[in-house]
């Protein structure tokens, strides 16, 4: 589409040329295929000025059309485009491990799933739009300036050769101050969403205003890089248009002075149709000044985007494994050693630990001790050498992570919740749970009597992250949605912590009367739930200094004596 367009752009001077040198009769027509093609068409009309007019708009008019599709199509290409590195860019983010996102804050994934792509998609479009149109007009046009007069076509092809030169004076500086451009945004982005997300924090503390000065010192950092590529960018322009109106007057003078001393046979028909042809010529030049500057932000936002999609998954998925977490199975920890990509000491250190499938495990320990840690490893949110943990006689790199984790459920002492109903925070694991499981589930938990309270019940908003809900009901929700995915191993972290001992007895007890024959882990403080456990296990300083049944640890008289001892005084 966008060489026939350009083709008959080109047409329309010479259709001109040609219609003039009709009407002078001191003119010598040049006899070559167009105007053997045109004296076919126009034929006895060839003195109508209406038939030389209605063709030099009917050849414009399909120009415009071809033009008009040209352009439909390559715009709708790049946002197909921007669609597809969008989605695929949010697959990537969304399979990284959680030591990505320690890496990269979330309004910094958030600015290069947004500024980055715009810049990138205009590269898509226009990018490679103006530069076919700048090859397919160039070819027919400097063929058609020179088949008119060699040295005026010489003269107009000298911006072609400045304009490279230009280009390379300034384009690595474009190039840094975009990418600092979108690191900049990427901050801003970074800081806004941290901070309204711990809104009540930061009016807690009154510190408004001096987040307000943080944020407007960033601001006026990104404004004076705007501005300094604004002078960048703004020179390109005035500068080609400046080089093309030079060489125009060139061309003007050079022409009067080759007709008026009759050096060729220069007509003046010849000279309206070069400098016709010229014009068009040029426009592509002049988009040459908004079009660079549009690749180096492209390119600094295409770098920035290529960074986080080529950053290795580094919990690895046996997605052709075939294996399934069998009911029962024990876990077998073996020299378990973790520390934080982030962190200079090790979090877990040699833990050697069994557990029994079908049991309930209670873990405690001091504030630091790895038992949160331990949960992240067992849930594989972290990679981790094989060998260290198996399951049922496997090790849990042979699964793949979706049967991994369709056998594990992790319910976190900080719940997320989402701006949603109750009903879906609940049903968020299982979409197609009957309004029958939902409430089943909200007995165990120990809320379905509190969301009968409200007006709308289970349909009942409860604002971004629950905020809405009290501390011990976020929890409950929390604990309903994982009840209702029915996982053969729950990782319960400090789920209690915000309820009181008679709602905490009700869900225990619960808990074991209907969870039989499903492995339960629950990290807690609270004898009263840790002496009706299996089995406990004491962590401290990442080592497990205890393990044993609520009774042998007793007897034994060590931490978890002195736990019990610290409660009952209080």
């Amino acid at each position: 589409m966008v060489l026939i367009s350009n083709s008959f752009l080109i047409l329309n001077p010479l259709i001109f040329r040609h219609a003039v040198d009709v009407f002078d009769p001191n003119s010598i027509s040049s006899e070559n295929f167009i105007s053997r093609g045109l004296n076919l068409i126009v034929g006895n009309d060839q003195q109508s000025l209406r038939v030389w007019g209605l063709l030099l708009v009917f050849v414009a008019l399909i120009s415009a059309i071809f033009k008009y599709g040209m352009r439909l199509t390559f715009i709708s290409i790049s946002r197909e485009a921007e669609k597809e590195v969008r989605s695929e860019l949010f697959e990537r983010i969304q399979n990284q491990s959680m030591a990505f996102f320690d890496r990269h804050g979330i309004g910094e994934l958030l600015s290069r799933l947004t500024n980055d792509i715009t810049s990138y998609r205009d590269v898509l479009g226009p990018g490679i739009m103006y530069p076919l149109f700048f090859i397919t007009l160039m070819v027919p046009g400097l063929f058609a300036l020179f088949s008119i007069s060699k040295p005026l076509a010489t003269i107009s092809l000298f911006p072609l050769l400045i304009i490279p030169l230009i280009n390379a004076s300034i384009r690595k500086q474009i190039y840094r101050l975009s990418r600092n451009v979108q690191k900049t945004l990427a901050d801003m982005s970074n800081m806004a969403q941290e901070h309204f997300s711990a809104i009540r924090i930061v009016k807690g503390y009154v510190i408004e205003n001096a987040l307000f000065q943080k944020f407007s010192v960033l601001c006026r950092h990104l404004a004076n890089l705007n501005v300094r590529l604004a002078v960048l960018q703004g020179l390109l322009y005035p500068l080609f248009t400046l080089l093309t109106k030079v060489i125009t007057v060139l061309l003007v003078l050079f022409a009067g002075v080759i007709i008026v001393r009759a050096w060729s046979d220069l007509t003046p028909a010849d000279f309206v149709s070069f400098m016709w042809i010229q014009s068009y010529i040029f426009f592509p030049v002049l988009m040459l000044g908004w079009l660079l500057p549009i690749y180096e932000r492209g390119r600094a936002a295409y770098d920035r985007l290529v960074e986080i999609y080529e950053e290795p998954i580094e919990v690895q998925d046996a997605g052709d494994s075939q294996l399934h977490i069998p009911d029962l199975a024990d876990i077998q920890i073996t020299n378990l050693t973790f520390t934080y990509p982030t962190a200079s000491m090790p979090s877990l250190e040699n833990i050697n630990l069994t557990v029994q499938g079908g049991s309930f495990v209670g873990i405690t320990g001091p504030i630091g001790s790895g038992k949160s840690t331990l949960f992240r490893l067992l849930n594989r949110e972290y990679e981790i050498p094989r060998g260290m943990i198996t399951i049922g006689d496997h090790d849990i790199h042979d699964f793949s992570l979706d049967a991994f984790r369709k056998q594990m459920v992790t319910v976190e002492q900080a719940p997320f919740l989402f701006s949603k109903t109750i009903a879906e925070n609940v049903r968020f694991g299982r979409q197609e749970a009957s309004q029958e499981e939902l409430e089943l589930v909200a007995e165990y938990a120990d809320l379905h009597e509190t969301v009968l309270d409200f007006p709308d019940r289970y349909h009942t908003m409860i604002g971004e992250r629950g905020v809405t809900l009290s501390g011990g009901q976020k929890q409950r929700v929390a604990m309903a949605r994982a009840f209702l995915v029915n996982r053969t191993i729950l990782l319960l972290d400090d789920i209690f912590s915000a309820v009181d001992t008679a709602t905490e007895k009700r869900i225990f007890e619960a808990m074991r009367e209907n969870f039989r024959g499903k492995t339960v882990l629950l990290i807690t403080h609270r004898m009263t739930i840790l002496e009706q456990m299996d089995r406990v296990v004491y962590l401290m300083n990442g080592h497990v200094v205890e393990d044993g049944t609520p009774k042998e640890l007793m007897a034994k008289g060590g931490h978890y004596a002195a736990l019990a001892e610290l409660q009952r005084l209080d």
